[in-house]
């Protein structure tokens, strides 16, 4: 269907096509006018070159179609020909007895379409020039003062019909530019919302001896709503990976205030506090009625020298390598924010030790589409990271795949790994001793 849509979008309104129609009548007109006996043919040659004529217009149709940019000035040689093709059929077929007059609405039609209003006196040339054509000729059968009026005739229905269509064309064009110059403000915004959403990316973290961290987000359209983050606290470091709900500007917005809210607590040891500071941030009505932006899946976690204490709303997607080769998940049965449940609303933080070389790696849903949607491509996630525990080499082959397949969701990844001490270290300041550090990409 792809395909077949391509090839119509490629094809229509071409000056082939256009064309096409009027060839094909001109071919039928000859047809019947040799095989049914009450169509006359008063002049063979006439009818030849009538034929000629508009063989030569469908060959000069094809050439503007194939290469516009270069002889696309001269399209309109087309509707010409074929009005000079037609009144010489006119003669050949028994002028002003012909019954292929009528097909003059088709260049008519091809001229007014045109926006500009000259376009419509062109048409009237034309149309003028298949009526006369038979008295230039010099048939001797009609009568001048009848084919005269028949002008005036022909001149007034056909020349309404290009006014018509010309004011239609000029509406539609009119309407058109207003649509495309919306659209380009529109994508204008999209590219700003998206360069400010870019720019809310983490940056390298400071001296935080012990950890590296590194992170991307791939928006399956300009701007996306997953986030990610992570910065320093006055005990050691703070990592947070969200997914809003929906996708667009909207989940943009939404992803930006969670995003602020939670940066906001950092002076607050307790993640839960955090992440319920950001469930209300997204409640709308002062009242607590319910009434809600949207929801979002969230992994919020502190770090502090090996211990991580963790808060996972909904979001169910962060495994740990640790290295002896185990994989252990961290989920929780607790809620996504922004539910609008009011006191129902409660989260607390767990704790869990993070070990020399342990390595945790936190996705967004979109990951799941790239192992088939199912809940086990987190085991795909921490095969990958026991394989290589270099944060950067984990972020980095599976945006690599997000990139190498369709996908309609968003792709966001952040993986932190712990680094591995020395035996003197005291080992309360274990994974504060060294440090590695990796800007998101």
């Amino acid at each position: 269907m792809g395909t077949v849509n391509r090839l119509l979008e490629r094809w229509s309104l071409t000056p082939l096509v256009k064309q096409a129609p009027f060839a094909l009548l001109i071919g039928m007109a000859t047809v019947l006018s040799v095989t049914v006996p009450q169509l006359r043919v008063s002049n063979g040659g006439g009818l030849l070159t009538a034929i000629a004529l508009t063989v030569v217009a469908t060959i000069w149709a094809a050439a503007v179609t194939a290469r516009p940019t270069a002889v696309s000035a001269l399209v309109h040689v087309v509707p010409a020909l074929d009005f000079i093709a037609l009144g010489v059929l006119r003669w050949a077929t028994g002028s002003s007895a012909s019954v292929f007059t009528a097909l003059v609405a088709l260049p008519v039609v091809w001229l007014a379409a045109q926006e500009a209003r000259r376009f419509v006196l062109y048409a009237a040339l034309g149309t003028a020039v298949v009526i006369l054509t038979p008295i230039a000729l010099g048939d001797g059968l009609i009568d001048p003062t009848t084919e005269l009026i028949r002008l005036g005739v022909v001149l007034v229905s056909y020349g309404t019909l290009a006014v018509v269509v010309n004011q239609l064309s000029r509406l539609h064009g009119a309407q058109l530019r207003r649509s495309q110059r919306r659209e380009e403000r529109v994508r204008a915004e999209l590219e700003q919302a998206a360069a400010v959403q870019r720019s809310l990316l983490p940056k390298a973290l400071g001296p935080v001896p012990g950890y590296s961290v590194a992170g991307t987000c791939l928006p399956a359209r300009t701007v996306g709503g997953d986030f990610l983050d992570w910065y320093e606290t006055d005990e050691g470091l703070a990592i947070t990976l969200g997914d809003v709900m929906g996708k667009g500007v909207g989940s943009g917005l939404l992803a930006a205030a969670v995003r602020a809210v939670l940066r906001s607590s950092r002076a607050d040891p307790d993640p839960a506090a955090a992440v319920a500071r950001a469930s209300q941030g997204l409640a709308i009505d002062p009242d607590g009625s319910g009434t809600v932006a949207g929801f979002t899946t969230l992994f919020h976690a502190r770090v502090d020298g090996d211990r991580l204490l963790w808060v996972d709303a909904g979001h169910g997607l962060t495994v740990i390598a640790r290295h002896d080769g185990s994989a252990e998940r961290l989920a929780s049965a607790q809620l996504p924010i922004g539910l609008g449940l009011g006191l129902e609303e409660h989260w607390t933080a767990n704790e869990t030790r993070l070990e020399p070389d342990d390595v945790l790696v936190c996705i967004s849903d979109g990951v799941l589409d790239l192992f088939g949607g199912e809940l086990d491509a987190v085991d795909h996630v921490a095969a990958i990271a026991l394989e290589d525990t270099d944060p950067d080499t984990i972020v980095e082959r599976l945006i690599t795949l997000a990139r190498s397949v369709d996908h309609d969701d968003d792709v966001t990844v952040m993986a932190l790994r712990r680094s591995a001490v020395t035996a003197e270290a005291d080992p309360h300041s274990a994974g504060r001793s060294g440090s590695q550090l990796a800007d998101s990409r």
